[in-house]
């Protein structure tokens, strides 16, 4: 279920369009989504208790990634959750090798290439997902179980298989709190994430 008072990002969502809280986003017309790019972002800062990309971030050249990750979280609270899914290259090696079978992971590799956007420039593993998204300011990250999600009925490639094997790597998140910046925020802001860190035993 989604919690009430909440506001959610779904970038990239395609078809995949969900329910309120969350406010969805992707490149081309999509009925109940707002048409608009991944990156840069045209939302404020520190405006979404959660942020979620299904199969989006292989999208950007190697170069780019971090400054997207970066992107991704200057939009969410602090203390919010940056959701990931990414095709796995460990699990496709380990597809590949039982079925010998390339076009079982050759659209998870390089995208389905049929419009301008749907191109993979990028390959991740647990490692070096989880360094980029330590570097973008997350704390906390950890893989995460879409049947544990409130957005588990809403299909998308976070969920899809191969050979019985997830072909995602799917990790999240947790915004850092940074000291510095607290007084930036406004009265009510600041007793909403006082109330959140003691709600969660989070400390600052």
């Amino acid at each position: 279920m989604f919690k009430k008072n909440q506001k959610y990002l779904h970038i990239g969502c395609g078809d995949n369009v969900l329910p309120r809280p969350f406010i969805n986003l992707d490149s081309r017309k999509r009925k109940g989504a707002k048409q608009g790019k991944a990156y840069p972002l045209k939302f404020k800062s520190n405006i979404f208790d959660l942020v979620y990309a299904s199969h989006v971030l292989e999208h950007f050249k190697k170069k780019n990634v971090l400054k997207v990750l970066n992107e991704w979280v200057r939009v969410l609270k602090p203390g919010g959750i940056l959701r990931i899914s990414v095709p796995c290259f460990e699990n496709l090696t380990k597809i590949y090798k039982i079925d010998k079978n390339i076009n079982n992971i050759i659209g998870p590799l390089m995208g389905g290439q049929t419009y301008k956007e749907n191109f993979h420039y990028n390959i991740f593993n647990k490692n070096k997902l989880s360094s980029l998204m330590e570097q973008a300011g997350l704390e906390a990250i950890h893989p995460w179980d879409f049947s544990r999600t409130g957005h588990s009925k809403f299909w998308d490639f976070s969920q899809a298989t191969t050979q019985e094997m997830l072909i995602s790597l799917n990790l999240e998140g947790r915004k850092k709190l940074n000291k510095e910046k607290l007084e930036d925020l406004d009265m009510h802001e600041l007793k909403k994430l006082i109330y959140r860190i003691k709600k969660k035993g989070w400390a600052i």
